[in-house]
């Protein structure tokens, strides 16, 4: 069973979960109750919880830890409830009657409830042994690593490693007979009996697949370890589709100018605000490398006290000395970001893309130290991105080459649901906090 079919299931589920909470919450009134009536009218909530839902997660099932399930459950359907309630206050006055607080209160306690425990069957039902498609990796070991941890998380996905191979030991492996498949490193394909053997068993039943696309398939980033040169020939050389492009340039310019018009109000009140009690200047403009490693100028409002770079150029850190007070606030709602809506007119950045690092960073710390680090520089950078939603925020070497995989995963599957999709992470992350 593929992921999509396994999405599908899940999300069929839920809808149905929904609706049941809905006729439960029915039952204590008199007879002679409008059902249809009721059912009509609390349909106009469903896609409100399903986008909650999806928001947290709960469809995207290669980055979706079980270990966060019950919070991310709570969490989706707190938020839920209040938008429900909310969209049937302002709903035609037809509808008031069929629609209360402890209807929604009684679906609200019901279907997290349901959709935990189906979900809880239906995993142990997708990580049962005999479901498990037994696995043989092959490759680097911190690529192996990865999978190792992301399987672990996430048996349900329908993998079992039954063997680890390392190019080192590649002359003394021999494939074991119950194997179903193979993934294997492009990089150590001058090993060419290796490549022989693994070559020889197309058409015997084993699917043969490359290591870096199954740790994709498994963990939403792109492992750095086990691509090279032809990576990104095959999957990054080809333009996207006009249609797409023009798509992404609407989408950027249209939700743009509704930030535009929906924050200016606080934008009257925040800027005076700032220059009382955080002085000049507000604004903050810093080089970054941008579309085919160009620089251009970013613009943000100033979070940080005025000669926070004396010492040379560094990144910030939890609890930084160098934020203000009301620095924090802003980074913490993102308002710092708003003035990225200039970049986005001025083609310079998208809404969504890999977040543009300063050039002198890349030159003497990123660069030398991570393969591959000025390809993500093959789009567009972006105001938010997949590694923004994806991980956490990071300040070390090691942080940014964990990030660089996300990267990569956009720069390789980027489109017009991934763009919403990260959009929509997005706004979770602004309201949650996450992510600091």
């Amino acid at each position: 069973m593929s992921n999509k079919e396994k999405t599908l299931i899940l999300l069929l589920c839920d809808v149905a979960f929904i609706y049941i909470g809905m006729f439960l919450s029915l039952f204590p009134y008199a007879p002679g109750t409008d059902f249809v009536g009721h059912a009509s009218a609390l349909s106009l909530i469903v896609p409100v919880w399903i986008l909650m839902y999806f928001t947290e997660g709960l469809y995207t099932l290669k980055t979706l830890n079980p270990a966060e399930l019950p919070i991310s459950l709570i969490r989706a359907t707190a938020f839920a409830s209040i938008l429900s309630f909310v969209l049937m206050y302002f709903a035609p006055r037809d509808l008031h009657d069929f629609n209360s607080g402890p209807r929604l209160l009684v679906i609200a306690l019901l279907v997290p409830y349901m959709i935990f425990e189906t979900r809880k069957f239906f995993f142990s039902f997708l990580s049962t042994e005999s479901r498990l498609r037994k696995t043989v990796l092959i490759g680097s070991q911190a690529t192996l690593d990865i999978a190792r941890e992301e399987i672990a998380k996430k048996p349900y996905l329908g993998y079992k490693i039954i063997h680890e191979v390392v190019p080192t030991d590649a002359a003394k492996f021999s494939i074991p007979p119950d194997t179903q498949l193979i993934a294997i490193e492009r990089n150590i394909i001058q090993d060419r009996e290796l490549y022989q053997r693994v070559f020889g068993l197309l058409g015997t039943g084993i699917e043969i697949m490359d290591l870096a696309k199954f740790t994709e398939k498994i963990s939403g980033k792109i492992p750095v370890a086990s691509i090279d040169q032809t990576w990104f020939v095959e999957y990054c050389g080809v333009q996207n589709s006009v249609s797409y492009d023009l798509l992404k340039i609407l989408l950027d310019r249209v939700v743009a100018t509704l930030l535009l018009v929906l924050l200016l109000p606080v934008a009257l009140i925040l800027f005076p605000v700032l220059f009382i009690f955080h002085g000049g200047p507000i604004f903050f403009k810093q080089q970054r490398v941008g579309l085919n490693n160009k620089t251009f100028t970013l613009f943000k409002l100033r979070t940080m006290v005025v000669d926070a770079e004396k010492n040379g150029a560094q990144w910030a850190k939890p609890g930084d000395a160098r934020v203000t007070k009301i620095g924090s606030f802003l980074r913490k709602t993102r308002l710092d970001e708003l003035p990225q809506l200039i970049n986005i007119f001025r083609g310079e950045m998208s809404l969504v893309g890999p977040r543009p690092e300063r050039p002198e960073i890349i030159r003497d710390k990123l660069g030398p130290q991570i393969p591959f680090y000025n390809l993500r520089h093959l789009v567009k950078p972006g105001v938010t991105g997949w590694a923004q939603v994806t991980f956490r925020y990071g300040f070390t070497i090691e942080d940014s080459k964990e990030k660089l995989q996300f990267d990569l995963y956009y720069v390789k599957n980027r489109d017009l649901w991934l763009d919403i999709l990260v959009i929509i992470k997005t706004i979770k992350t602004v309201i949650t906090g996450a992510g600091q």
